[in-house]
């Protein structure tokens, strides 16, 4: 007769004084076999035991789900309900909670703050008091800064100091296709941003012909 595949199962008796009692063979982890052909020593053989306890050091002892379950809770508390991820191009992600809404983020690097940014313009205008005057200025006088890692751009403390009654000079910021006027405490978002560009823009009315001295400059501009 040939050999069948699959097994059946039964149970085995013998006759004893006290009547029929079920027989269990001997056997060792050694010998008893999985499917992947590990032995049960093998796969299990280093595990001595299970436990919900937090305190043990022992690298012999499982943990429990219960336990598992906890330590999650606990750092989900830890971290604010924060999940870290990455995204398509590789690069890591936190998404959190803000009130009811979800708010997500890439990681960049560390925050940087830039401090000592200053502007000295010095422009002429028309001689027709009263209208805008000629206020030309030069990109050049600018700085560019590489924002390709990081989220937002946060302002400090904008001082601007006209030499004249009717100058009124400014600090613009052009971040892609958008452009801001920098206000102590303005935060931007520059998350999809490569770039950020600060120039000094004058700005006065004619005075009768009066040149226009300004200086502008902001305390810090911190990237985060």
């Amino acid at each position: 007769m040939s050999i069948v595949s699959g097994y059946k199962k039964f149970k085995k008796y013998i006759l004893t004084s006290s009547g029929f009692q079920l027989v269990s063979h001997w056997t060792n982890a050694n010998t008893l076999q999985f499917d992947d052909g590990k032995t049960a020593q093998a796969k299990l053989g280093a595990i001595d035991g299970i436990s919900s306890s937090k305190d043990s050091s022992s690298d012999k002892i499982a943990a429990s789900t219960k336990l598992v379950s906890e330590l999650n809770s606990n750092l989900g508390g830890q971290f604010g309900g924060m999940t870290f991820w990455v995204n398509d191009t590789g690069d890591p992600c936190v998404t959190y909670k803000v009130g009811a809404d979800s708010v997500s983020k890439k990681l960049g690097r560390s925050p940087i703050v830039i401090t000592g940014i200053y502007f000295s313009l010095g422009h002429g205008a028309v001689n027709d008091g009263g209208t805008i005057g000629a206020c030309g200025f030069s990109k050049d006088n600018h700085f560019t800064f590489d924002v390709t890692d990081y989220e937002i751009m946060t302002i400090g403390t904008v001082s601007i100091s006209d030499k004249n009654t009717y100058d009124s000079s400014y600090i613009r910021c052009t971040v892609g296709s958008n452009s801001y006027t920098l206000k102590s405490g303005l935060a931007i978002d520059i998350s999809s941003a490569k770039s950020a560009t600060l120039y000094a823009n004058p700005s006065g009315y004619g005075n009768l012909g009066a040149s226009v001295q300004s200086t502008v400059s902001v305390s810090s501009i911190t990237f985060s």
